[in-house]
């Protein structure tokens, strides 16, 4: 029998909430086999609404209701209804009552990880999107903001902190050893705000004067023995509040901040008003366990959580279709701020790499959507790169259009508009237009267009000027998210004239705003157009570029992306040639022209870039980038070919990359500095170089590498050298790096992932088999099946992908198994089989019939979503 659809919802049917809560108070009352919550909750019926007889649903899953009263009466059960999911009080004529609901929940057996649930031998909650409801009875909604009073009890030895959302105002013994703790949040919130934990922690606790000379306690709470592992989180949490006021004028609110690091966690973190909860690995770094992308991530995401105080708790989303109103502004400000922590080049650069790798995949499969969807089944599914990443370079083009001042005067407006309101996309882009005196009505069509624009530009020069054509070319939308005919896009679009003689630039900042325009330009002597400066819009740019041309770019455009973009189009195109070649004759080429050599030698002698800028600079395309460009992609020859150019490089200039790897090995303290960054990252790339050459020189390099590292970021890079290289499981490196580092299960999670990122396709999978089957594999715990799992889909492609199909097997026997107790960890995982539409017949078959397996297993709304619509292309 064929499984019924779940139901669909549609940003056309919002309306209004009949009611709204002023206020709740909860008793939460933990116990050591059930834990029981009595709601008492102050409801009010719209004014508009007043005297009309309704119902009040409320949403509730996962608990069993012990009582329910009205104004201290109990309700009679033919005034109510209960069934799996929601709570129904039938024909209210009242207007205004105080609902009190006690209900019982189990969080020890609660392995969704939504509402409150174990993790380790603490308690905590998540509540975002919809997990609230699984706490008590609610109208679970964004737009449906009260004031929270929370007070928990508990086994004082057990829990001896319990903490919750604003700021603490009383606590005492109970009897029995137990304690309570009362929390007052003195601003209205939507319930997937809220926030409780329940454990033993140590407690890193700090201080930060405001502007205005409030004093706010920093606290930081970890397991027991990780301490000394907090430094940076709470230095960047520190930095993060002097950026938001200084550059946005935003101060925080309460009279704590509070951070509370665990293990089970399906996202990477959580705003939750005072109280954030976050993915201990991005929380807990020291230079021995923490690679410098850890320290990085950690700074962006603390960043990212507390900006989130203003750009999402104080201003929230009216329903959830408007998420990337809170998450794509959030990004926006949490990549300023990390630029202007470390190198603003590289950091913008990192940013743009993460969308076209990652986003522009998305929006090119079955999953494509707008920033703003206009349906979804489950709501979890929208916490994508789309409504992330694309979100914040929509906010960000908004910024180039407007400029930076009249950006801050249009968040000031917004602030001053909408503070303590659940809001729409429309309201924030008004907030500019009345800031800036534009109209951005068109620029509001990048809300609901799905896909990657691609900007087809040609030229041609008369005397003096330059005259550009560009047209906006738009790919098919999926039915599910329907354009509007007429629906053209407006943009900035910077481009700079290079003169290919003096190397200087001339800047122009374009809007474009019609399919096709044409501008005139002057332009004396012989000059290159340099586009889309700095990724000034989200877009493809499609201009015949020749190889003298980018070379020029590459050697001196002063534009960080566009020279970087350059070095990809030259790799591109060179990785073209070979893999033609090989496809046509089964010969790998060993030749490098001589004029790309000239050129890279240049780049390498080039003393005055930015070292990281120069690891980048260095970096081939991704096999996963190539993928998206080819197809039918084969990718056992990608690899192949991907690898020989590698190799090619290191051979041809392994006497460059072996000086300079020795040249940046450390030497005195580890420091956290965009310099020091820039030491490992050109050194890393340079052995990853020197192993692709496979001699027996690159192999002892690699060895004295290892052994010597002095940091996780070196000797990560070195262990996932050695398994690149195709050493046995037994090889010591593998095993020495997992007697080192069993007892610490953040560096356990690299372990894990690097088997499955980089074990030779031959190898991958019975590796996979025997690592599920190591004991400190927790198979419950979304990190380490992200670290397995997704890893292996995402960054092993030939081993994913191999002819045979057993890749697409493998995991959605896994996806189907994870389904059954985490749904969003298997909708997640499914994203793997996203790129069935640009696949070979046979492998297309292949992968249906791994998606049909996983369909055959009745699977949550979560993976129904995200299956269903790979199977329909």
């Amino acid at each position: 029998m064929q499984q019924p659809r779940p139901k669909t919802i549609l940003l056309n049917d919002y309306r209004p909430s009949d009611f709204l809560i002023d206020s709740i108070h909860l008793t939460v009352d933990i116990g050591e086999a059930q834990t029981i919550v009595t709601t008492e909750l102050q409801v009010l019926k719209r004014s508009e609404l007043s005297g009309k007889k309704l119902n009040l649903e409320l949403n509730g899953e996962g608990m069993e209701l012990l009582s329910l009263a009205m104004d201290g009466t109990p309700v009679p059960h033919e005034r109510y209804q209960v069934s799996s999911d929601k709570l129904v009080l039938l024909g209210l004529t009242e207007d205004k009552f105080t609902l009190t609901v006690q209900n019982k929940i189990d969080p020890a057996n609660n392995q969704a990880l939504e509402g409150l649930y174990q993790s380790g031998p603490q308690l905590c909650t998540q509540c975002e999107p919809e997990g609230f409801r699984r706490i008590t009875y609610f109208i679970d909604r964004p737009d449906v903001m009260a004031r929270y009073t929370t007070r928990m009890i508990a086994d004082k030895a057990k829990y001896p902190f319990l903490l919750s959302n604003g700021n603490r105002t009383g606590s005492g013994d109970l009897p029995g050893g137990r304690h309570w703790v009362e929390w007052v949040d003195p601003f209205k919130k939507p319930s997937y705000l809220f926030a409780m934990v329940a454990g033993d922690f140590d407690v890193a606790r700090d201080a930060f004067t405001t502007s205005s000379g409030r004093k706010v306690d920093l606290e930081i709470y970890v397991d027991r023995g990780n301490l000394s592992k907090t430094r940076h989180a709470m230095e960047s949490l520190k930095q993060s509040m002097r950026w938001d006021e200084e550059t946005f004028g935003l101060e925080y609110d309460l009279d704590i901040y509070m951070i509370v690091a665990v293990d089970s966690f399906n996202m990477g973190a959580m705003e939750n008003k005072g109280l954030n909860i976050f993915n201990s690995t991005y929380t807990l770094a020291d230079e021995t366990n923490a690679t410098d992308a850890d320290f990085q991530n950690i700074q962006g995401v603390i960043g990212h959580e507390y900006f989130h105080n203003w750009t999402g708790n104080r201003v929230t989303c009216r329903d959830w279709f408007q998420l990337t109103l809170k998450e794509g502004l959030t990004v926006f400000r949490d990549q300023e701020f990390s630029c202007d922590m470390l190198s603003r080049a590289v950091k913008r650069l990192e940013d743009v790499r993460l969308l076209k790798d990652a986003q522009f995949a998305e929006d090119a499969g079955p999953l494509a959507h707008p920033i703003r969807p206009s349906s979804y089944i489950e709501i979890n599914n929208f916490y994508t790169r789309t409504v992330y990443e694309k979100g914040s370079e929509v906010i960000r083009m908004i910024h180039t259009l407007l400029g930076k001042d009249t950006f801050r005067k249009g968040m000031d407006k917004y602030f001053e508009l909408f503070d303590g309101h659940a809001v729409t996309t429309e309201d924030f882009v008004r907030s500019m237009e009345l800031a800036s005196g534009q109209d951005l009505t068109q620029f509001k069509h990048w809300y609901s267009r799905p896909g990657t624009p691609t900007l087809k530009i040609r030229s041609s020069r008369t005397g003096d000027e330059l005259k550009l054509s560009i047209e906006q070319i738009y790919p098919p939308t999926p039915t599910t998210h329907k354009v509007p005919e007429g629906n053209v896009l407006h943009m900035p679009f910077v481009i700079g004239l290079v003169d290919q003689t003096t190397g200087v630039v001339t800047e122009h900042k374009l809007e474009l705003k019609e399919l096709r325009q044409t501008f005139k330009l002057p332009a004396s002597g012989k000059v290159i157009p340099s586009l889309n400066r700095s990724f000034s819009a989200p877009v493809h740019v499609d201009y015949p570029y020749t190889v003298d041309e980018l070379i020029a770019l590459m050697s001196f455009d002063n534009d960080p992306y566009c020279r970087y973009e350059a070095t990809q189009k030259i790799y591109g195109h060179i990785f073209r040639k070979d893999f033609e070649e090989f496809k046509t004759t089964g010969v790998l080429s060993s030749e490098l022209s001589l004029q790309f050599s000239q050129a890279f030698q240049a780049l390498l002698n080039d003393n005055g870039i930015d070292l990281s800028f120069k690891s980048y600079l260095l970096d081939l395309p991704t096999e996963n980038g190539l993928s998206q460009e080819l197809p039918y992609p084969d990718f056992d020859a990608i690899h192949r070919v991907h690898r020989n150019l590698r190799k090619k490089l290191g051979l041809k200039f392994g006497s460059w990359f072996k000086a300079t790897h020795e040249g940046l090995a450390q030497r005195g303290a580890f420091e956290l500095t965009p310099q020091a960054f820039g030491k490992r990252a050109l050194r890393n790339q340079c052995l990853s170089y020197l192993v692709a050459a496979e001699t027996v020189e690159g192999l002892k390099i690699l060895e004295s590498h290892y052994s010597s590292a002095g940091n996780m970021t070196e000797e990560l890079h070195g262990l996932q050298q050695f398994i690149v290289s195709g050493v046995p499981f037994e090889h010591e490196s593998i095993q020495s790096f997992y007697r080192k580092w069993k007892g610490d299960s953040l560096v356990m999670l690299k372990w894990f992932g690097a088997l499955a990122a980089c074990s030779p396709k031959a190898l991958a999978l019975e590796r996979l088999a025997r690592l599920e089957q190591d004991p400190l594999f927790l198979k419950q715990v979304p990190n380490y099946l992200r670290a397995l799992y997704i890893q292996f889909s995402k960054s092993n492609l030939d081993g994913f992908h191999d002819a045979s199909g057993a890749g697409y097997q493998f995991l959605a026997d896994r996806i189907k198994h994870i389904d059954s107790f985490n749904p969003q960890v298997a909708s997640r995982a499914a994203g793997a089989f996203s790129l069935i539409n640009k696949l070979d017949d046979k492998r297309k078959d292949q992968m249906r019939v791994a998606l049909n397996r996983i369909m055959d297993g009745k699977p949550s709304r979560d993976t129904y979503e995200v299956v269903s619509k790979y199977l329909a292309q």
